[in-house]
């Protein structure tokens, strides 16, 4: 049977200073007679003496580790803890949405506001949309301009979210707060230069974006800008007043985004 076992591989370990001595590296079921080959209880080569045998798999399974009643029952403890695991991720969600929002404002400024600006700008459009027709009483899948949140998300992407950052950061940078009457300042240029160019280019590319000729374009202007000049200097001052002067520079141009929204919603309400 050795002689066999050697064809399987004798390993030699070596001890500083000793002897080399041999081991076996094949198990014994595979050679003819030996313990499996008779019916025996192993097939691998007994332990040398005073070696600790390990445990046999029934003694582990119920030796009270992760076994119904034992110590530690797994059983018991891996629902508990998966459910505060859970309940802390989702506790954590808005603090990781928040600095992964960070993170992306830090890195790409530009980026971040021009989608924050286009996904709210739709947003607010569809909500307008669902208003409108919640008050005239028809069903929200009838007649829906699913072009209009198109509309709005481009006007904001490319319009609203870069010109407004580069708005923001020509006036903290032209009219620091340590200005005299810097506050009232800010406010003025913002209504008074800002506010109109805005409106204009709001109508022009709306006006492009619905597939309108000049003409058309002419008319809305007579028609439109000067009554919604005046609503927006209404509505809008004592907002812009907050948000050029006391909001952070990083999160004006969101915070306005967020008032637009709501805006929306409350022109719609007035039907307008």
């Amino acid at each position: 049977q050795f002689a066999a076992g050697a064809l399987g591989g004798w390993g030699l370990v070596r001890d500083s200073g000793k002897s080399p001595r041999r081991r076996v590296s094949l198990t014994l079921g595979s050679v003819p007679g030996g313990p499996a080959a008779r019916g025996g209880a192993g097939n691998v080569w007994p332990s040398p003496p005073g070696a600790r045998r390990p445990l046999p798999r029934t003694q582990v399974a119920h030796s009270g580790v992760g076994a119904p009643g034992g110590r530690g029952s797994g059983k018991t403890m891996a629902p508990a803890a998966s459910k505060l695991r859970t309940e802390a991720g989702l506790g954590a969600l808005p603090q990781r949405a928040l600095a992964q929002y960070l993170r992306l404002l830090r890195l790409y400024p530009v980026l971040t506001k021009a989608a924050t600006s286009g996904i709210l700008s739709a947003l607010g459009n569809f909500l307008a949309q669902m208003i409108e027709k919640k008050q005239k009483k028809e069903s929200c899948s009838q007649k829906l301009d699913v072009n209009g949140p198109l509309r709005y998300a481009i006007y904001g992407f490319f319009f609203t979210g870069p010109l407004s950052h580069f708005f923001y950061l020509f006036l903290e940078h032209w009219i620091p707060p340590e200005a005299p009457w810097a506050s009232v300042q800010r406010l003025l240029l913002d209504r008074l230069l800002f506010a109109p160019a805005f409106l204009l280019l709001f109508f022009l590319i709306m006006n492009f974006l619905e597939g309108k000729d000049f003409a058309a374009f002419v008319a809305k202007m007579k028609r439109g800008f000067w009554p919604a000049l005046q609503m927006n200097w209404r509505v809008w001052t004592p907002v812009q007043f907050i948000n050029v002067n006391y909001v952070p520079l990083q999160f004006r141009v969101l915070f306005a985004n967020v008032v637009a929204l709501f805006w929306y919603a409350y022109l719609a309400s007035l039907g307008k």
